[in-house]
């Protein structure tokens, strides 16, 4: 004869049905997550750099998009050979929201330093500002699916740094950081170097924007984009003053401060030592130059090389 009463055998059955469904759920968990997919996405660094128009980067979107990559990250959509016109940005701006894969540009020095008004006379200013209102507002891909970016620009201190976009995707953090090359854009001449100084403000908060954020979410790898080269420090130091020194320290203090893995993919110049897929770690600190062209790059946080990069045709 059972010893235990109805209800208490009934109560039993159902602790143990619920133990071994919640079994059933975290192997399935577990199954799903060593068969999930590494992430890949695509990088296009200055494509049309002395290009006459716009064909070398509608050629290489098309080519990137048949591949089909989570994204596109494209440094420079401006042509040194090209004029600067509103025109021209409203075209590249229409053309980076045409296709049917989500495209984040991040803007290089090409697209503004050496940017003339009418007269011939230096604009850089106000073409950088002409570009942050018609580039960098509200973005609609044609077809693609939907990507949540969020800009520096929703913070009302920085409310014109709309080209430091950050996102998430697959665990991983992803940012773009405003660093033209050449030196970064730092005019060794009195009163003539606001520009640089203001945006060195905005990129120090951005950066701690983004390790606050890696940290609360539990990030594991943080990747930022940019145009400049901050990383390595140079050898040798000349007399010009070097523009990306404090943003180098910052980039250092990130990686020790958000318990995340920091890698930056940056423009190239032609000394650089490393090329395409050549990542070098310095503790949790990664960097990697990329020269002109078009790179595949694979995110596999289960792997013990998380990132790898190559050469796309």
């Amino acid at each position: 004869m059972p010893t235990g009463q109805p209800g208490e055998c009934a109560m039993s059955v159902i602790q143990k049905s619920s133990q071994c469904l919640l079994l059933l759920l975290f192997l399935i968990t577990a199954i799903v997550a060593q068969a999930a997919e590494p992430l890949r996405f695509t990088v296009m660094m200055h494509v049309m750099r002395e290009a006459a128009d716009d064909t070398e980067l509608r050629s290489a979107l098309e080519g990137a998009q048949a591949s089909e990559p989570a994204f596109i990250v494209v440094n420079g959509m401006r042509s040194t050979r090209e004029p600067c016109t509103d025109r021209l940005y409203r075209q590249r701006t229409a053309l980076l929201e045409s296709g049917n894969v989500p495209v984040i540009l991040s803007l290089a020095g090409t697209d503004w330093m050496d940017c003339r008004d009418r007269q011939g006379r230096p604009a850089s200013l106000v073409w950088l500002n002409l570009l942050r209102e018609q580039v960098f507002g509200e973005i609609s891909w044609s077809g693609a699916k939907h990507l949540s970016l969020r800009r520096q620009s929703a913070s009302r201190a920085f409310r014109n740094y709309a080209e430091n976009t950050r996102w998430v995707m697959d665990n991983v953090l992803f940012a773009t950081l405003n660093l033209p090359a050449e030196n970064n854009h730092y005019i060794a001449s009195a009163g003539g170097n606001s520009e640089f100084e203001d945006r060195a403000t905005a990129n120090r908060e951005w950066l701690k924007r983004l390790g606050l954020q890696a940290k609360m979410e539990r990030r594991p790898l943080i990747v930022i984009f940019c145009d400049g080269n901050p990383l390595p420090a140079p050898l040798r130091r000349g007399e010009q003053r070097d523009g990306f020194a404090e943003i180098r320290q910052q980039l250092k203090q990130l990686a020790e401060k958000s318990d995340a893995r920091v890698l930056v993919v940056q423009g190239s110049t032609s000394s650089a030592t490393t090329g395409a897929g050549d990542i070098v770690w310095e503790g949790k600190l990664g960097y990697v130059n990329l020269r002109t062209g078009v790179s595949s790059v694979t995110v596999d946080l289960s792997s013990p090389t998380p990132v790898t990069i190559a050469d796309e045709p």
